[in-house]
Protein backbone atom coordinates (compact mmCIF):
# COMPACT_ATOMS: atom_id res chain seq x y z
CA UNK A 1 0.00 0.00 0.00
CA UNK A 2 3.52 2.55 0.70
CA UNK A 3 4.45 2.21 -2.63
CA UNK A 4 1.15 2.63 -4.62
CA UNK A 5 0.89 5.90 -2.18
CA UNK A 6 3.99 7.17 -2.44
CA UNK A 7 3.91 7.03 -6.08
CA UNK A 8 0.92 9.48 -6.32
CA UNK A 9 2.38 11.57 -4.33
CA UNK A 10 5.28 12.26 -6.06
CA UNK A 11 3.17 12.02 -9.97
CA UNK A 12 0.99 15.04 -8.09
CA UNK A 13 4.23 16.89 -7.50
CA UNK A 14 5.55 16.84 -10.67
CA UNK A 15 2.28 17.90 -12.01
CA UNK A 16 2.03 20.86 -9.88
CA UNK A 17 5.57 22.37 -10.38
CA UNK A 18 5.21 23.46 -14.21
CA UNK A 19 1.84 25.43 -12.40
CA UNK A 20 4.52 26.77 -9.25
CA UNK A 21 7.03 27.59 -11.15
CA UNK A 22 5.00 29.76 -14.02
CA UNK A 23 3.54 31.58 -11.47
CA UNK A 24 7.03 32.55 -9.78
CA UNK A 25 8.93 36.26 -10.67
CA UNK A 26 11.80 36.10 -13.13
CA UNK A 27 14.16 38.39 -12.55
CA UNK A 28 16.67 38.21 -15.83
CA UNK A 29 18.11 41.66 -15.86
CA UNK A 30 19.21 44.24 -13.21
CA UNK A 31 20.60 47.46 -15.03
CA UNK A 32 23.01 49.43 -14.53
CA UNK A 33 24.83 46.03 -13.23
CA UNK A 34 26.70 48.22 -10.75
CA UNK A 35 27.51 52.13 -8.76
CA UNK A 36 29.82 53.82 -6.86
CA UNK A 37 29.62 53.83 -3.15
CA UNK A 38 28.20 56.61 -1.86
CA UNK A 39 25.73 57.60 -4.12
CA UNK A 40 21.99 56.84 -4.80
CA UNK A 41 20.56 55.78 -8.24
CA UNK A 42 17.83 53.78 -10.08
CA UNK A 43 17.63 50.57 -11.37
CA UNK A 44 16.00 48.97 -13.89
CA UNK A 45 14.77 45.31 -12.96
CA UNK A 46 13.26 43.41 -15.62
CA UNK A 47 12.02 39.83 -16.25
CA UNK A 48 8.49 38.37 -15.85
CA UNK A 49 5.69 38.36 -12.87
CA UNK A 50 7.66 41.33 -11.67
CA UNK A 51 4.24 43.54 -10.97
CA UNK A 52 3.62 43.20 -7.70
CA UNK A 53 7.11 42.96 -6.26
CA UNK A 54 7.36 44.23 -2.42
CA UNK A 55 10.65 44.10 -1.64
CA UNK A 56 14.52 43.85 -2.66
CA UNK A 57 16.17 41.50 -0.78
CA UNK A 58 20.12 42.24 -0.14
CA UNK A 59 22.18 39.70 1.10
CA UNK A 60 24.68 41.56 2.43
CA UNK A 61 24.83 44.84 4.06
CA UNK A 62 25.85 48.13 2.68
CA UNK A 63 22.62 48.76 -0.30
CA UNK A 64 19.41 50.10 0.92
CA UNK A 65 16.07 50.43 -1.68
CA UNK A 66 14.06 53.52 -1.10
CA UNK A 67 11.30 52.57 -3.40
CA UNK A 68 9.98 50.32 -6.14
CA UNK A 69 8.11 51.48 -8.34
CA UNK A 70 5.98 49.12 -11.33
CA UNK A 71 6.04 50.03 -14.92
CA UNK A 72 4.60 46.92 -15.89
CA UNK A 73 4.15 43.24 -15.27
CA UNK A 74 7.65 42.37 -15.82
CA UNK A 75 9.20 45.48 -14.99
CA UNK A 76 10.34 47.41 -12.26
CA UNK A 77 12.28 50.45 -11.03
CA UNK A 78 14.24 51.06 -7.67
CA UNK A 79 15.71 53.75 -6.23
CA UNK A 80 18.85 52.65 -4.22
CA UNK A 81 20.95 54.05 -1.67
CA UNK A 82 25.26 52.50 -1.34
CA UNK A 83 26.51 53.49 1.71
CA UNK A 84 29.83 55.45 1.87
CA UNK A 85 31.48 52.78 3.79
CA UNK A 86 30.11 49.88 1.53
CA UNK A 87 32.38 47.62 1.09
CA UNK A 88 33.67 46.95 -3.05
CA UNK A 89 32.68 43.82 -4.99
CA UNK A 90 30.03 42.01 -5.51
CA UNK A 91 26.41 41.85 -3.86
CA UNK A 92 23.34 39.68 -4.24
CA UNK A 93 19.89 39.98 -4.08
CA UNK A 94 16.06 38.88 -5.43
CA UNK A 95 12.78 40.43 -6.10
CA UNK A 96 10.05 39.10 -3.46
CA UNK A 97 6.84 39.74 -4.71
CA UNK A 98 3.21 38.23 -3.82
CA UNK A 99 3.74 35.06 -5.15
CA UNK A 100 7.31 34.12 -4.20
CA UNK A 101 11.31 35.01 -5.11
CA UNK A 102 13.23 35.42 -8.02
CA UNK A 103 16.47 34.07 -9.17
CA UNK A 104 19.33 35.46 -7.34
CA UNK A 105 21.12 38.40 -9.42
CA UNK A 106 24.32 40.18 -8.60
CA UNK A 107 25.23 44.18 -8.61
CA UNK A 108 28.67 45.47 -8.34
CA UNK A 109 29.41 48.40 -6.45
CA UNK A 110 33.04 49.98 -6.82
CA UNK A 111 34.70 53.15 -6.02
CA UNK A 112 34.45 55.40 -8.71
CA UNK A 113 32.73 57.67 -10.33
CA UNK A 114 30.58 55.83 -13.43
CA UNK A 115 30.14 57.41 -16.87
CA UNK A 116 28.09 54.86 -19.46
CA UNK A 117 29.56 54.33 -22.54
CA UNK A 118 28.78 57.13 -25.63
CA UNK A 119 28.78 54.89 -29.02
CA UNK A 120 29.90 55.57 -31.94
CA UNK A 121 33.21 54.39 -29.83
CA UNK A 122 34.07 51.71 -32.43
CA UNK A 123 36.42 53.70 -34.42
CA UNK A 124 40.33 53.39 -33.27
CA UNK A 125 40.24 56.94 -34.52
CA UNK A 126 37.42 58.59 -32.65
CA UNK A 127 37.64 56.81 -29.59
CA UNK A 128 35.37 58.19 -26.53
CA UNK A 129 37.50 60.41 -24.39
CA UNK A 130 37.63 59.21 -20.63
CA UNK A 131 39.74 60.34 -17.28
CA UNK A 132 41.70 58.23 -15.40
CA UNK A 133 39.80 57.24 -12.46
CA UNK A 134 36.55 56.22 -13.93
CA UNK A 135 34.04 53.23 -14.48
CA UNK A 136 32.47 52.93 -17.47
CA UNK A 137 29.66 50.89 -18.45
CA UNK A 138 29.43 49.28 -21.57
CA UNK A 139 28.32 46.79 -23.64
CA UNK A 140 30.39 44.27 -26.00
CA UNK A 141 27.74 43.56 -28.78
CA UNK A 142 28.69 40.94 -31.86
CA UNK A 143 31.90 41.86 -34.16
CA UNK A 144 32.28 45.17 -31.74
CA UNK A 145 35.28 46.88 -30.59
CA UNK A 146 34.85 49.81 -28.12
CA UNK A 147 37.53 52.51 -27.79
CA UNK A 148 38.57 55.07 -25.36
CA UNK A 149 41.00 57.55 -24.72
CA UNK A 150 42.98 58.77 -21.74
CA UNK A 151 45.97 61.02 -21.03
CA UNK A 152 48.41 59.87 -19.00
CA UNK A 153 52.61 61.09 -18.14
CA UNK A 154 55.78 58.81 -18.50
CA UNK A 155 55.79 57.02 -15.86
CA UNK A 156 52.46 56.73 -14.55
CA UNK A 157 50.41 53.07 -13.93
CA UNK A 158 47.58 52.37 -16.44
CA UNK A 159 45.29 49.39 -15.09
CA UNK A 160 42.16 48.39 -17.18
CA UNK A 161 40.32 45.75 -15.76
CA UNK A 162 36.91 44.53 -17.38
CA UNK A 163 33.98 42.85 -14.95
CA UNK A 164 32.42 40.68 -17.48
CA UNK A 165 31.35 37.18 -16.76
CA UNK A 166 31.51 38.15 -13.33
CA UNK A 167 28.42 40.09 -13.69
CA UNK A 168 26.72 36.86 -13.98
CA UNK A 169 24.50 38.21 -16.76
CA UNK A 170 25.53 36.09 -19.50
CA UNK A 171 28.46 33.38 -20.89
CA UNK A 172 31.05 36.60 -21.76
CA UNK A 173 34.41 36.47 -22.14
CA UNK A 174 36.10 39.52 -22.24
CA UNK A 175 38.78 41.44 -23.46
CA UNK A 176 41.19 44.50 -22.59
CA UNK A 177 44.38 45.76 -24.59
CA UNK A 178 45.83 49.16 -23.78
CA UNK A 179 47.60 50.77 -27.04
CA UNK A 180 49.29 53.27 -28.59
CA UNK A 181 48.60 56.00 -30.96
CA UNK A 182 50.47 53.98 -33.57
CA UNK A 183 48.08 51.22 -32.66
CA UNK A 184 50.75 48.96 -31.43
CA UNK A 185 49.17 46.90 -28.13
CA UNK A 186 51.45 47.62 -25.29
CA UNK A 187 49.58 45.23 -22.86
CA UNK A 188 46.76 42.89 -23.19
CA UNK A 189 44.59 40.11 -21.63
CA UNK A 190 41.91 37.63 -22.32
CA UNK A 191 41.61 35.44 -18.86
CA UNK A 192 43.39 36.93 -15.53
CA UNK A 193 44.59 34.36 -12.60
CA UNK A 194 43.25 37.11 -10.69
CA UNK A 195 39.65 37.00 -12.23
CA UNK A 196 39.67 33.94 -14.25
CA UNK A 197 37.54 35.06 -17.36
CA UNK A 198 37.91 38.05 -16.73
CA UNK A 199 40.77 40.73 -17.97
CA UNK A 200 42.70 42.25 -16.32
CA UNK A 201 45.92 45.23 -18.84
CA UNK A 202 48.26 47.13 -16.42
CA UNK A 203 51.54 48.84 -17.74
CA UNK A 204 53.72 52.01 -16.68
CA UNK A 205 53.49 54.42 -19.42
CA UNK A 206 56.50 55.02 -21.62
CA UNK A 207 55.96 58.26 -22.40
CA UNK A 208 53.29 61.18 -22.15
CA UNK A 209 50.51 60.99 -24.62
CA UNK A 210 46.99 59.58 -25.23
CA UNK A 211 46.73 56.00 -24.65
CA UNK A 212 44.03 53.77 -26.40
CA UNK A 213 42.15 51.34 -24.11
CA UNK A 214 40.08 48.59 -26.42
CA UNK A 215 37.30 46.40 -24.89
CA UNK A 216 35.45 43.24 -27.06
CA UNK A 217 34.40 39.65 -26.55
CA UNK A 218 37.26 37.96 -27.30
CA UNK A 219 35.87 35.84 -29.73
CA UNK A 220 33.94 38.78 -31.72
CA UNK A 221 30.93 37.24 -30.44
CA UNK A 222 29.35 39.74 -28.08
CA UNK A 223 25.48 40.36 -27.83
CA UNK A 224 23.30 42.62 -25.77
CA UNK A 225 23.49 40.67 -22.92
CA UNK A 226 27.57 41.17 -22.52
CA UNK A 227 26.66 44.18 -20.38
CA UNK A 228 30.70 45.08 -18.77
CA UNK A 229 31.97 47.48 -16.23
CA UNK A 230 35.51 48.94 -17.28
CA UNK A 231 37.70 50.36 -14.42
CA UNK A 232 40.36 52.22 -15.65
CA UNK A 233 43.16 53.90 -13.34
CA UNK A 234 46.50 53.68 -11.62
CA UNK A 235 45.75 51.80 -8.66
CA UNK A 236 47.99 48.33 -8.26
CA UNK A 237 45.83 45.35 -8.90
CA UNK A 238 48.49 41.96 -7.75
CA UNK A 239 47.71 38.40 -9.07
CA UNK A 240 47.96 36.89 -5.93
CA UNK A 241 49.15 37.33 -1.85
CA UNK A 242 51.41 34.86 0.46
CA UNK A 243 50.62 34.08 3.02
CA UNK A 244 46.89 33.09 1.63
CA UNK A 245 45.56 33.89 5.25
CA UNK A 246 46.78 34.43 9.26
CA UNK A 247 44.68 34.15 12.68
CA UNK A 248 41.98 36.90 13.06
CA UNK A 249 42.70 39.78 14.74
CA UNK A 250 47.09 39.97 14.25
CA UNK A 251 48.74 41.99 12.01
CA UNK A 252 50.61 39.80 9.11
CA UNK A 253 53.43 40.75 6.77
CA UNK A 254 51.87 40.13 3.20
CA UNK A 255 53.65 39.74 -0.15
CA UNK A 256 51.51 41.24 -3.13
CA UNK A 257 53.01 39.97 -6.61
CA UNK A 258 52.08 39.93 -9.96
CA UNK A 259 51.50 43.39 -10.11
CA UNK A 260 53.35 45.66 -13.08
CA UNK A 261 55.76 47.52 -10.82
CA UNK A 262 56.68 44.40 -8.91
CA UNK A 263 56.48 42.52 -5.95
CA UNK A 264 55.66 44.52 -2.48
CA UNK A 265 55.55 44.33 0.95
CA UNK A 266 52.93 45.43 3.32
CA UNK A 267 51.46 45.05 6.96
CA UNK A 268 48.25 44.27 7.26
CA UNK A 269 45.99 43.65 10.14
CA UNK A 270 43.37 40.43 9.95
Amino acid sequence: MRLPRFCTVVALALLMAPAAWGSSPQLANVLPAGGQRGTELELTLSGARLGDAQEILWYQPGIETLGITTVDDNTITATIRIAPDARLGLYDLRVRTATGLSHLRTFSVGPDPEVAEAEPNNDFEQPQAIPLGVTVLGVAENEDDDYFVIEATKGQRITAEVEGIRLGKTLFDPYVAILNTDRFELARSDDASLVRQDAIAQLIAPEDGRYIIQVRESAYQGNGNCHYRLHVGHYPRPSAVLPAGGPLGETVEVRWIGDVEGERTEAVTL
